[in-house]
């Protein structure tokens, strides 16, 4: 690999610089792999990722290596590699070792003019922080039925004894699904026209004038002298007038008086007391007597609104249709009834909507 005389010729140098330098890319190729393993990349957990850095980061620190190698090379003297003997393995592998060690002075200096060449350990990624649930609001208080109806009914009804009557239409509102302000205004409507704005009449008053009797039964008393007999004693009028109706027996039954009506809208006949005391589990008897306490008497008139149909009737806020099964054809007070049902409607929501 020398010329004559001895001297190195260009070519032999230029073979000497390619052998330290493939010995450099030798020495920092062992480099390179250590160092991916231990930063990790090679387990990437995106290939695509994996890839990208790691044939970048092999190619630069391969190219450092060669530097490397050359370096060392001129540092060892060139004509020590031109003459060297291929069988001395130490002077290569001290070639190589220069490509392993000797390139963080180079990867420095390289960074400082070329930024961004320098390779270093890729930060490990993010660890995820799960997302904070969504805030729930706050479900909404209950709806206090007793202090809504009580307010209500002092605006309303101040006659009626709100204190006295509200845990029982309370409580006969949830047994019989008055589940909606509708549905307990519109019972409101009916119960006080049937009972009076005090809600003080619960048991009916048999008390008629002749005259007025003969208006609301003319077929029993056709005069005002065939009903004066009757109208003086309040079991003899109500046992002749009921008998033989609505499941009542004929007059000497008792059935007329004893089943005479009752609650805030008064049942009457042995046939509804009967039926209502299947519902509560009461005898017809021991129902007539339980609708003359408030309790008896809020529970049989929501139970006689719930079962002839008048809770979607509530809802669809038909008053007329309502009046109409609980009074027939008459439709006495209609009107009343409407404006009873809208005021405790409209109170009932503004205490909802101030709750």
């Amino acid at each position: 690999m020398t010329g004559q005389g001895g001297v190195p010729t260009v070519g032999s140098i230029l073979l000497a610089l390619l052998l330290c330098g493939l010995l450099g890319v030798l020495g920092q190729g062992v480099r390179a792999i250590v160092g991916l393993k231990n930063a990790g990349s090679l387990n990437s957990t995106t290939p695509a990722e994996q890839a990208e850095f790691s044939l970048a980061y092999l190619v630069l620190s391969l190219m450092i290596g060669f530097i490397a190698g050359i370096l060392a090379g001129i540092a060892l003297n060139l004509e020590n590699i031109i003459t060297v003997d291929p069988g001395n393995w130490k002077l290569m592998l001290g070639i190589a070792g220069s490509g392993y060690v000797g390139a963080d002075f180079i990867e420095n200096t390289m960074s400082v003019v070329i930024p961004g060449t320098r390779s270093a350990t890729r930060s490990p990624p993010p660890v995820p922080v799960p997302p904070r649930p969504p805030t729930v609001p706050p479900a909404p208080e209950p709806h206090d039925g007793a202090a809504a109806l009580t307010a209500a009914m002092r605006a309303v009804c101040p006659q009626a004894n709100a204190a006295a009557w509200v845990p029982a239409l309370v409580s006969a509102f949830e047994k019989f699904d008055f589940s909606n302000d509708r549905r307990r205004a519109a019972a409101m409507g009916q119960f006080l026209v049937e009972a009076g704005p005090a809600l003080s009449a619960i048991v009916e008053d048999l008390y008629y004038t002749p005259g007025r009797a003969c208006q609301v039964w003319p077929a029993l008393f056709p005069t005002p002298a065939a009903a004066e007999p009757y109208c003086a004693d309040q079991r003899r009028f109500a046992d002749f007038v009921y008998a033989g109706v609505n499941g009542n027996g004929d007059a000497a039954s008792g059935d007329g008086y004893r089943f005479r009506g009752r609650g805030l809208i008064q049942l009457t006949g042995r046939d509804e007391y009967s039926a209502f005391g299947r519902a509560i589990g009461k005898t017809p008897e021991q129902a007539a007597d339980y609708c003359e306490t408030n309790e008896g008497a809020a529970f049989s008139g929501c139970w006689y609104l719930a079962s002839n149909g008048c809770l979607p009737l509530a809802d669809a806020w038909d008053i007329d249709a309502i009046t109409r099964r609980v009074n027939g054809d008459a439709m006495e007070a209609a009107g009343l009834r409407r404006q009873y049902s809208d005021e405790m409607v409209s109170r009932l929501r503004e205490y909802s909507a101030g709750a």
